[in-house]
């Protein structure tokens, strides 16, 4: 052997016996760390110390090092290496990466027509005016600040990115999404989790960690995660993929997906305070409540309910509902009525969930009292008290987590009154809400269609959205689809256009059917696709000759399913919490008004007051959460926007006063607050929908 192979060998023989020593400190090491990490997961997430304390990994594995003597993971099933010769470069080489590629951008905001003069609408206009007349002007961030306000990070590995990402940035929402189980497992022996969640509580930054989540529910998962924070962090976002797999790619594209749906639904002050109204009307009415032990069973409950939207695919299906019309219940979902009146369809049953005047007023531009007067109409609480002059017999059921409802539930009041699950966004999820809430089995879904293929075709031809000759109305037209075109799966194949909304619509029509398991439901339409319900093509439906009255049926709803709430005037007024509502304005008015017009201050005064109504839910006074939180989401979201546009710890004085006077608007909406609130329990809606005068007369 030359003297160079001698060399070489004992080199060799030098640099296995440091890794055989390194290996021997690692194996007495990460033990160690293990013990360290769990006592700290057991204090700040005990959820998964208890999953991860006597965790038996699926996938056998095993820790090595190379002669940096850097702790890597090696799958024993494939000899595969989770990293390669130096996991700490390539995690730092990442983070760097991402993080230089990465900006969280300025979202194009746009002004609301303020059809109903609410205060909400005023004056989260007058700050979107503000940030998009200075848009042009601002000082931009082209990288990412320093704070950022939410992550999403896909593949926690080892855990060693984390450590490189927190010496560069201030992470103030992470949400670490780790399918394998098994790798979250090992970064609890690799990775210093201990130091680093006591440095997050001790900053006030939030960390929330899904290990091994069902796919089909994270969006769900990270929703009630993000709302406990608050949803507005959700509008400035930036995402990190830590490693490659099918399973990570999977949970990607579902996130992707569905994500923009927790930017909706928040809901608003007025909107709040028209429910209080309306639905405390409605109980001072006698307006009957639906019992909530009261179903149809046996026979009653297998009897078809066709459930029909004002979607455009309901042209085609008029003649199968004219033809089958005495063997089905037929529920009408808000307009769809007037295309079924012109059709010469009488609906058993219409539906109605939207809060304002206008759904009265449409009813009035049918011009069609005789019609309607026998139908049984069916709501929420929360329906203008106007609605109910033009029926002979209606009923209500609450809509669950507005307002009354939040308030009666607390006191005890309404234990025996039924809620409607997954009533909203649309009067469609209404009327399927109410055949499952009744107890109905077998429904069929006509023109919900949750979109449209055409914008010329966005209702139903008959309906009061077209002229006498079917023709286009281009005023409601434009009104229907310029709320941001999304395409999604067709029931019947293809694609169809949609918008947020509807694929809001069409998440709780998948949510109540994943709960309603014993129900049948077909999809008829030409719309958009609905998990849960079965596609069915006009021709393919068979209905078969009941077996029972179509007219006791609905005799049996009407007879007995309903009856008055009997809640005194001063029963409610006492528990609105008048005062707490004021000094919680007060507070944070005050608080706003003594801001240091920096980053971070402005960061921790919004994660603050925010805080303030998670701890007013767990109060007597809950619904005052309910109350103020959508509005807070949505200014918080324009502020949001505006602070990371521009960097105010600069020094720019104008860029300052800018931020100072979009707080200045913000909490003269909130001393609005006060002075409507006072009045929560009567202020129904007396404003007129302008887009109702383009709708046809009949």
């Amino acid at each position: 052997m030359s003297d160079k192979h001698l060399i070489e060998a004992e080199n060799e023989l030098s640099r296995l016996a440091m890794q055989s020593e390194q290996e021997k400190a690692m194996l007495v090491t990460l033990p160690a760390r293990f013990n360290e990490n769990m006592t700290a997961f057991e204090m700040f997430f005990p959820h998964l110390h208890a999953e991860l304390k006597d965790y038996v990994p699926m996938r056998p594995f095993r820790f090595f090092c190379n002669e940096n003597g850097e702790p890597n993971l090696l799958w024993t099933d494939s000899n595969e290496a989770l990293y390669g010769d130096s996991p700490y470069e390539l995690a730092k080489a990442q983070v760097e990466s991402v993080l230089s590629k990465s900006t969280l951008g300025v979202m194009n905001l746009k002004t609301s027509e303020n059809y109903f003069n609410q205060i909400h609408d005023e004056y989260l206009n007058k700050v979107i005016d503000l940030f998009n007349e200075r848009r042009d002007s601002l000082s931009l961030n082209n990288n990412l600040p320093v704070s950022i306000p939410m992550m999403l990070m896909f593949g926690v590995g080892l855990g060693y990115q984390l450590g490189y990402l927190y010496e560069k940035h201030k992470i103030k929402n992470l949400f670490i999404i780790e399918p394998d189980a098994d790798l979250f497992y090992a970064s609890l022996f690799t990775f210093d989790w201990a130091p680093l969640l006591q440095y997050l509580d001790d900053n006030n930054l939030g960390v929330h960690i899904f290990v091994g989540s069902d796919e089909d529910n994270i969006v769900e998962d990270l929703n009630t995660a993000i709302n406990k924070r608050g949803a507005f962090w959700a509008t400035s976002v930036c995402s990190f993929w830590h490693y490659p797999s099918d399973k990570i790619s999977s949970v990607i594209k579902k996130v992707e997906k569905k994500f923009h749906l927790i930017r909706l639904g928040w809901g608003f002050f007025d909107d709040n305070i028209l429910a209080f109204s309306h639905s405390y009307a409605n109980i001072k009415n006698k307006v009957p409540f639906l019992h909530a032990n009261k179903k149809v069973v046996d026979d009653e409950a297998q009897y078809p309910v066709f459930i029909v939207g004002n979607g455009p695919s309901l042209d085609k299906s008029i003649p199968f509902i004219v033809e089958h019309q005495q063997k089905a219940i037929i529920i009408a979902c808000g307009s769809s009525v007037s295309a079924l009146y012109k059709a010469g369809i009488k609906p058993d049953i219409l539906v109605a969930v939207e809060r304002t005047k206008s759904t009265a007023d449409f009813l009035a531009t049918m011009n069609a009292p005789d019609y309607l007067r026998d139908i049984l109409f069916l709501g929420a609480d929360v329906l203008h008290p106007d609605c109910f002059s033009y029926f002979e017999q209606s009923a209500i059921g609450f809509k669950p987590c507005e307002p009354m409802h939040i308030l009666l539930s607390s006191l005890g009041l309404i234990d025996d009154i039924a809620f409607l699950s997954c009533v909203n966004p649309y009067v469609g999820n209404t009327g399927l809400s109410y055949a499952v809430t009744l107890g109905f089995k077998k429904l069929y879904m006509f023109g919900i269609d949750n979109g449209y293929r055409s914008k010329e075709h966005h209702h139903s031809r008959l309906s009061s959205y077209f002229d006498e000759n079917g023709n286009v109305i281009d005023k409601l037209k434009d009104a229907v689809t310029s709320s941001g075109e999304l395409l999604v799966p067709g029931n019947l194949g293809g694609e169809v256009m949609s918008n947020p909304i509807f694929g809001l619509a069409i998440k709780q029509m998948e949510t109540l059917l994943g709960m309603a398991k014993d129900v049948c439901c077909y999809n008829i339409t030409d719309g958009a696709k609905v998990e849960g319900a079965i596609p069915l093509a006009l021709d393919d439906i068979y209905i078969e000759d009941p077996s029972c009255s179509k007219d006791n049926i609905i005799a049996h709803i009407r007879h007995d399913f309903f009856t008055p709430l009997n809640i005194g005037d001063a029963d409610l007024e006492q528990y609105m919490g008048f005062e707490v509502f004021n000094k919680l304005i007060d507070l944070m008015v005050g608080e706003w008004e003594k801001v240091t017009i920096n980053h971070d201050d402005i960061i921790e005064l919004m994660q603050r007051q925010y805080n303030y109504l998670l701890y007013i839910m767990t109060t007597s006074e809950r619904h005052l959460q309910r109350v103020l939180e959508g509005s807070m989401n949505y200014f918080f979201f324009v502020l949001l926007n505006a602070i990371h546009s521009i960097d105010l710890d600069q020094g720019n004085e104008a860029d300052r006063a800018f931020v100072s006077e979009m707080i200045n608007v913000y909490t003269d909406f909130l001393l609005k607050t006060k002075e409507k609130y006072k009045y929560a329990l009567c202020s129904s809606d007396e404003s007129y929908y302008e887009l109702l005068n383009h709708f046809r007369k009949s």
